[in-house]
């Protein structure tokens, strides 16, 4: 490896080293990550810099362990021939050797190379918006089939419910979102929920990505075990009175009302009959960790 690649190895470390900390820094990196893995991203992003930084100041060229670039050798031969010609030949032999085995390097070049990586990385930077659009979250949806399939845990009752979620000013319940998506797969839970004043907290999506249409809106969370790769969408369908003011989509807000359950093409579904929503402030991160 000559100085020029590594130096340009190291530009490209820096680069990826920098972005890690920015992201860090900045926060960006709450969109992609649960809180638990930050400090990975900080450490990863300190460990590549010093690699980077290394590699620029301390560049070392490769020798070659053969060097072979002309190959001309100079050889003398002396041929005796038996039988009736006893002469002496004497040969002088240039050899340039046009084929070699040895490998050369191959492909576009380090230069190339480097290009190919920063400028789509800074293109990414600059434009990405860092969320899903709403078709997107729409294909990340949990099955509620798969809920009702998988559910367990210790028994709960309205006691427990009563003892150890909090309530608004209102009287309401502020409950998960994951609580009420989750209660809609097991009859038991839904019986304790059914009727039950809630208040709920997350973004607002477009009726378009309602079950049922009409004077309806959706509000979800999104849910992840470390990373925006694994995301996955709960979501409430939002049904609003005659008249009621309805939030933007995309907005994150407080919605409060009564929660109840129907069926949908023989599946049920939380629905939140809707007293009131709200604006309400982004929370640092808006994953909840599946538990």
């Amino acid at each position: 490896m000559t100085s020029l690649q590594t130096r340009l190895f190291g530009l490209i470390a820096c680069s990826w080293g920098g972005v890690l900390l920015y992201f860090y820094h900045s926060t960006r990196v709450r969109k992609y990550l649960a809180p638990d893995f930050h400090h990975f991203i900080l450490a990863g992003g300190i460990g590549i810099l010093v690699l980077g930084i290394y590699s620029l100041i301390n560049p070392k060229e490769k020798k070659d362990s053969h060097d072979h670039k002309d190959h001309d050798h100079d050889h003398d031969h002396d041929h005796e021939h038996e039988g009736n010609c006893d002469h002496h030949h004497g040969h002088d032999h240039e050899h340039e050797h046009a084929a070699c085995n040895h490998p050369h390097e191959e492909g576009h070049g380090p230069l190339i190379t480097a290009l190919l990586t920063l400028v789509p990385l800074t293109i990414a930077m600059t434009y990405s918006k860092d969320t899903f659009s709403f078709t997107a979250l729409s294909k990340k949806r949990v099955s509620i089939q798969s809920v009702a399939q998988n559910q367990s845990g210790p028994p709960f009752t309205r006691e427990d419910l009563e003892k150890n979620v909090s309530r608004n000013e209102l009287g309401e319940f502020q409950i998960r979102m994951i609580t009420a998506f989750y209660a809609a797969g097991d009859r038991e839970i839904q019986g304790i929920f059914e009727g039950l004043p809630v208040e709920l907290e997350g973004r607002i999506a477009p009726e378009e990505l309602s079950k049922k249409k009409g004077n309806r809106m959706l509000i979800f969370r999104k849910i992840i075990t470390c990373c925006a790769a694994d995301l996955q969408m709960v979501d409430v369908a939002l049904e609003f009175p005659d008249g009621a003011v309805r939030p933007t989509p995309g907005d994150w807000a407080k919605a409060g009302g009564i929660l109840t359950f129907e069926t949908i093409n023989g599946d049920v579904f939380p629905l939140l009959k809707v007293r009131e929503v709200v604006e309400a402030e982004e929370p640092y991160s808006e994953f909840q960790l599946r538990q």
